[in-house]
């Protein structure tokens, strides 16, 4: 594994290509006319149980979560795609908190987070569009490291994770509340340096986190 340094101008990421196709999926950033379409995933109680957020009860949530999402774009802070499927909006992935400088560090860095609607589990899609948006992250914005995370019972997630090449930091012991009980988070991360041979490959050994 060889790390470069940091690029020397930071990108403005409004000015980047933004649209990402891979063999089976077209990713562009998310705007306010996909709100119908995210609608009958985000509104189902049962989906965000592993997540961050809880279910949509207005869609004017939803709409909110697009505005946020949006604003995070035009300041450089974070890019949000939907996730087209024979033309329809079926997932939400992104690259948040990205980073840049911290203080006297260079750090250079992003979160991927993401999420596909349960028609479409077991087909590897979710995979597809992780992988091409971590290239995406390296290849056309330049960052040095992505992190991503999981509770620990969520395997599909996991399995997501793995299968794109990153890296098992360790667990997060009893790290959120939610739902009347605490919940642990493995994390991961991969760095421009590892990605060459992970994107080469496509097949890496890593521990596998318990």
């Amino acid at each position: 594994m060889s790390s470069f340094p940091p690029i020397r101008k930071i990108p403005t990421l409004a000015d980047l290509p933004t649209v990402i196709a891979t063999p089976r999926l077209r990713m562009r950033p998310i705007e306010m006319g996909d709100v119908e379409a995210l609608w009958p995933v985000v509104s189902d109680p049962t989906f965000p149980i592993h997540m961050s957020w809880e279910a949509h009860t207005d869609k004017a949530q939803t709409r909110a979560f697009v505005a946020v999402v949006s604003e995070a774009l035009e300041k450089g802070e974070g890019i949000t795609w939907a996730i087209e499927r024979e033309g329809r909006v079926q997932g939400v992935i992104g690259l948040d908190g990205i980073t840049w400088q911290l203080r006297a560090w260079r750090v250079d860095r992003a979160e991927l987070g993401y999420w596909l609607a349960p028609a479409l589990w077991r087909q590897g899609l979710m995979t597809e569009a992780a992988h091409a948006v971590v290239r995406w992250g390296f290849e056309t914005l330049g960052l040095h490291k992505i992190k991503v995370g999981c509770v620990s019972e969520n395997g599909a997630s996991r399995r997501v994770i793995e299968k794109v090449g990153f890296r098992y930091v360790g667990r997060l012991e009893d790290d959120v509340w939610r739902d009347n009980r605490w919940w642990s988070h493995l994390r991961f991360e991969l760095t421009a340096g590892e990605w060459p041979d992970v994107h080469t490959t496509m097949r890496v050994s890593r521990p596998r986190p318990t």
